[in-house]
This record gives C-alpha cells, structure tokens and sequence, in this order.
C-alpha cells in the first residue's frame, strides 16, 4: 500500500522544512508521497518535484475521510489539529503525533510543567490566568486612560532575554536527541543562527528537562517536537513555549543527523557536519539553505 504523509499549513517555512525531510530521505524507494495542502490557491499551482503533490486542505480532508488507512500525518503544523477534528483524530492513532487538547493550552502547560519538571535547570517564568477582566495602570490613569480589556489571556513574568533558542527533539527510540540552536530572530522568523554543541552544558540542561516531562507525561515528549527557551544574562534558562511538530527552520539540523522521516522509518541520517557548517558558529539561515540544497542532491 502506497503510504502518504499530510502536511497541513504548508505554504510555511515548516512545510518547507518538511519536504526538505521528505526529499532527503534515506528510504527512498519506499514510494511514498507527500501531500501539501495549503488554502493558499498560489501554493497549490507551484510546481512540486516528484513524490510531492500540492493541494487545498479540503481535497486533503477529503482524503481522509476515503482513505485514511493509507495517510499518516507528519508534525509540521499543530495549529490545524485543534480546529479540524478529521485531522486531529488520524495525528492521534500514532504516538509519535499524538497530542492531547490541553497542550494547545499555554497556562495549564506552564502550570504542569512547573510541577513535573521541579528542580531542573530549565525554569517555568511564573504564569498566571485572565478571562474577561480590564487592565489599567496602578497610578497615573484616570478614567478610561490606559485600560484595555483581556479575554483568554496566559500571562507569564517578563525576562530579560540576552540569548534566545530553539530545540528541536527526537525521541523515538529509546533515548532523546537534543538538537539545540541558539537563534537571532527578525520578522518572526530565525534570521541568524549558531548550531549549539550536542554535549554542552545547555544541551545537557535540555535532555534533564525532556526527560522529566518523559518521566510524568509520556505522550508529551514522544516522536518529534520542538521547545522555545530563553536565557537571562546571569545564564538562567527559561522556557517559553512547546509544540509536538518539528521547528519550522528544523530543515538546517539536516546537517547534524536529524530528519523525522528517518526515525519514523527506523534509520539512521547520515551528519553532513564539517567543511562549510560547523558547531558553535554563526550562519544566516539563507546561507544554510543554500548548502543544504547542495548536501542533499
């Protein structure tokens, strides 16, 4: 049977990311497909090299309600799983893409976090919860001046950020891969960033942090996700946020033995590391692309 992967949302840097995975496979000759689907009319008309097919969300959910022992949703989008019950429903047969409601939920994730991962080195920033409240200065305001309402809002202790990160993580066999990068942010994406070393202290601090949540809640850190992290200047680190999908720059970790496709599929990626990317230093994501294309062809 031909098996097909859903990318959902696709038209983003994780769908990008995710077909780079799809094309740098090692199990090439297994047949399978990649189905794009995006609401975005321009992206399902852009050409698609072969294995990949490009099409609207509604022929994709249509697919899944004709066939869906053949399709397998791959984690590079979570935000289409809360509103499309199809969707959310097939990610949740498999463990690796399983979520469950309450991880979309900001305040109750801090508040488990904070419990379950106590005495970490990775720290929860103090979270609280409002619901249709008004906000108002405590002096200086009077009258309606600097009010503003709040509805479903999760409201976390500000941190003076001097270094921010992404971590994306495998875990589908027995142990974590910790794939940690400290990142340069502009426009919402990754602009800059530096490949953090496998064995350094901050990716050590990572795993401890994984491997809690593991501990207590094993669907959480199952398969493939990415963490958020932020660092102060005395070196204490933070968590932001967590997503079970890979990271939507994820692709550049290519270079350092990560690719989804290969742990589902129980091989190994080859580590491209060495010559023009190394460890420790600092790339403009353009650049890493550029090199990236070279290394898979």
């Amino acid at each position: 049977m031909e098996r097909k992967f859903l990318v959902f949302e696709a038209g983003g840097r994780a769908g990008l990311s995710a077909e780079l995975f799809f094309l740098a496979r090692r199990k090439k000759e297994d047949g399978a497909t990649l189905v794009m689907a995006d609401m975005d009319a321009y992206f399902q008309k852009c050409p698609a090299a072969p294995g990949v097919v490009r099409l609207g969300e509604d022929k994709a959910l249509e697919m899944i309600a004709s066939d869906p022992s053949s399709l397998s949703v791959f984690p590079a989008d979570e935000l289409a799983r809360q509103g499309k019950k199809a969707v959310f429903d097939l990610a949740s047969k498999n463990p690796f893409t399983a979520v469950e409601p309450w991880f979309f939920h900001k305040h109750e994730m801090n508040l488990r976090l904070a419990e379950i991962t106590k005495g970490c080195r990775v720290r929860i920033p103090e979270t609280f919860y409002l619901d249709d409240v008004f906000m108002r200065p405590d002096t200086m305001s009077a009258g309606s001046h600097g009010v503003a309402p709040l509805r479903n809002t999760c409201i976390t202790r500000r941190i003076d950020i001097a270094r921010e990160y992404v971590v994306d993580i495998d875990w589908t066999l027995d142990n974590p891969r910790i794939f940690a990068r400290e990142v340069r942010i502009k426009n919402g994406y990754d602009k800059y960033l530096r490949f953090v070393p496998q064995g350094s202290s901050f990716a050590l601090a990572c795993e401890e942090f994984v491997r809690a949540m593991r501990a207590s809640e094993p669907l959480l850190a199952t398969g493939v996700f990415h963490i958020q992290l932020i660092e102060n200047a005395e070196g204490e680190i933070y968590f932001v946020e967590y997503s079970k999908r890979i990271s939507g720059t994820s692709s550049v970790n290519l270079f350092r033995g990560y690719n989804p496709f290969d742990s589902f599929a129980g091989v190994e990626t080859p580590v491209r590391l060495g010559g023009a990317v190394r460890e420790d230093e600092w790339y403009r994501f353009e650049d890493l692309m550029l090199n990236l294309h070279t290394a898979i062809q």
